[in-house]
Formats: structure tokens, sequence, C-alpha cells
């Protein structure tokens, strides 16, 4: 029987594979790193324009961020029960939110964020 963590991890990965082709902005994602309770993936846009996630099934976190030219420039955290972004307009700034999001509506924050910047 598979560990609950590695099952929270090839969750996370299935729900990458179904999602990524739904998106015109996003392409095959590369794993970055993965162990029993930690996964960090990274979705290529553009030369330079990517999504990382980064879980931690231990510490309950999932951090997922838009990054152009080695830059966050919005990301939406959550660990243990804690959620915040970093908005678009000041991805430095951490302002806290009732609930996590979902990967698909990031993905759809991030595709429509791109599309009206002309990023993409």
């Amino acid at each position: 029987m598979p560990s609950p963590k590695r099952s929270e991890i090839e969750r996370i990965l299935e729900e990458l594979e179904q999602l990524i082709p739904k998106f015109s902005t996003l392409k095959p994602f590369e794993i970055i790193d993965r162990t029993e309770a930690t996964l960090k993936v990274r979705v290529p846009i553009e030369r330079e324009l990517y999504i990382q996630l980064y879980a931690n099934i231990e510490k309950g976190k999932l951090n997922l961020t838009l990054v152009h030219r080695n830059q966050r420039i919005y990301g939406e955290d959550a660990e243990g029960g804690i959620f915040h972004i970093h908005p678009l307009v000041n991805p430095d700034e951490h302002s806290e939110v009732e609930s996590s999001g979902s990967l698909e509506g990031f993905f759809a924050k991030v595709q429509e964020y791109l599309e009206e910047s002309g990023l993409i």
C-alpha cells in the first residue's frame, strides 16, 4: 500500500497532467525534485517565463509561483492552513486570503494575465 504522502504527490502530478493541456500557454511540466514528501515542478511557458510548484506534504505547503526573468511576478501560497498571495501589482507583498485557490484557478489567472499584459 502506498504511503499517504506518496499518494498526495501522485495526486498533484495527475492533476498537472490533466490540467496543462487545457491551457494554451502551458507546456509539459518538468519534475525538478521529488522525495516521498516533497515535489518541485517547473511548467514552462516561454523562455524565462514559467510556473514553479513546490509542495511539502508534511508541512501542508503548496506554493505556486509565476516567474519571469528569475523574478516572482505572482504567487499563491498555502502552509499549514494559512493562505496568502503575492499580488501582480506588488509580488513582494503578502496578502492573506481566506482559503487557498486551486491549480486550475491559478493557471487560469496566469493565462489571463499573460494574455492581457502581452507577455505571450
